[in-house]
Formats: C-alpha cells, sequence, structure tokens
C-alpha cells in the first residue's frame, strides 16, 4: 500500500453568491498534493535490472471548473523546467483574462443599465 495522499492546497468553492441560484452548480477545484514526504518510488511489478526505478513522481495538481453541465480541467507539470515555465505561464495567462474580463465586465454596467433607463422611458414605467 502506497503513502495516504497529502494536501497542499485543496479549495472547492462555489462562483455565485448565496442566494443566486440562477446557475447554482459553477464551481472551481483547484488541487495540489504535499509530496514533502514522499521518497523515490520503485514499481513492485519491475524486475530488479529495469532502468525506470527508482524514479520520482509529480504530485497531483488539479484546476477544474464546472458550470453544471460541462467541466473544464487543465494540466499542470513539473517534471522538467520547460514544463514548470509552462505551467506557470498557463496560470498567468488565464490571471490576466480573467482580470482582463473583470474590467470589461464592469465597464459594461452603466451602458446595460442606461439602455435600461431608455426602455423604461419608452415604456411609461
Amino acid at each position: 500500500m502506497g503513502m495516504p495522499i497529502r494536501t497542499r492546497l485543496d479549495e472547492r468553492d462555489f462562483l455565485n453568491l448565496a442566494g443566486f441560484y440562477l446557475h447554482d452548480e459553477e464551481y472551481v477545484w483547484v488541487f495540489v498534493e504535499d509530496t514533502s514526504e514522499r521518497p523515490l518510488e520503485v514499481n513492485p511489478w519491475c524486475e530488479i535490472s529495469c532502468d525506470c526505478c527508482p524514479h520520482n513522481v509529480e504530485p497531483r495538481m488539479i484546476l477544474e471548473i464546472g458550470d453544471g453541465d460541462d467541466v473544464v480541467e487543465i494540466g499542470f507539470a513539473i517534471d522538467i523546467e520547460a514544463a514548470r515555465a509552462n505551467s506557470l505561464h498557463k496560470l498567468d495567462t488565464l490571471a490576466a483574462a480573467i482580470s482582463l474580463l473583470k474590467a470589461a465586465l464592469a465597464a459594461e454596467f452603466e451602458h446595460y443599465d442606461r439602455r435600461e433607463r431608455q426602455l423604461d422611458a419608452v415604456r411609461g414605467e
């Protein structure tokens, strides 16, 4: 039996405010395994002369976003420098895109509200 999985990060959050049930199954889950106590591993089915043992094990790393119908899972790797750089680039790109989306969405609030006032005026409300 292997070592139990220890967690460095395990956060699951619903994306909507409490009581806002238009899409109540939207969530985000981030998980990173804590491998600080894990030794090198040897596959029990390998022969003594195998050239793959012992080997290092990457931590489980999960970024999952769900909307009730679909799930997006983004993978990460840390086994080589290029993979580490790529994993950090993915996160930086996502953070930048979310920041830009937030600013653009907030900028639209005023225009939507202006059109609502115009609509109310046309309807005589």
